[in-house]
């Protein structure tokens, strides 16, 4: 009887660490991208564009080779709860509004896919060392709004 006692606890532990091990690649945070097609344009030219809307915008540029990323630390007040809610961390610091813009050469035109994220620093705690930076896709209207109308002023034309 006792060794039936010892071979069901083995097989049930066994079961639930088998249960507790991940099915397979996590899934990638959901995002609602824009984008926008510029018909018969290079690539220089249309990250010249995206920088100059941005710029118009008072944002700041940062760039890459295939991307065009503006950022602001001016979160408008109406959006500010929402943020807050969403990131559900009260220690939370440095909040920076960001449109990611990534290019493809698609022929003679150039497709480009924005996405819009808020991008936070979670300061040292106990266990960590450092501060650490962390990201989360805004899904919402005004930031979807925003990454098209920047598109738009760049000349997309989807």
């Amino acid at each position: 009887m006792r060794i039936f006692a010892l071979a069901s606890l083995i097989f049930f532990s066994s079961l639930t660490l088998i249960g507790c091990s991940a099915d397979g690649p996590l899934k990638p945070p959901p995002a609602r991208m824009a984008s926008g097609l510029f018909k018969n344009a290079d690539a220089s030219t249309v990250k010249n564009n995206l920088m100059n809307a941005c710029s118009k915008n008072r944002l700041r540029i940062q760039t890459d080779k295939n991307a065009i990323t503006c950022t602001t630390v001016q979160i408008d007040p109406d959006r500010d709860a929402m943020i807050t809610a969403m990131i559900n961390n009260e220690w939370a610091l440095q909040y920076k509004d960001v449109v990611s813009f990534t290019l493809s050469v698609e022929g003679a035109d150039v497709r480009v896919s924005a996405n819009s994220y808020l991008e936070f620093v979670l300061p040292k705690g106990f266990m960590a060392d450092t501060a650490t930076k962390s990201t989360r896709n805004l899904l919402d209207d005004a930031s979807f709004i925003n990454a098209k109308q920047l598109l738009k002023a760049a000349g997309a034309s989807e």
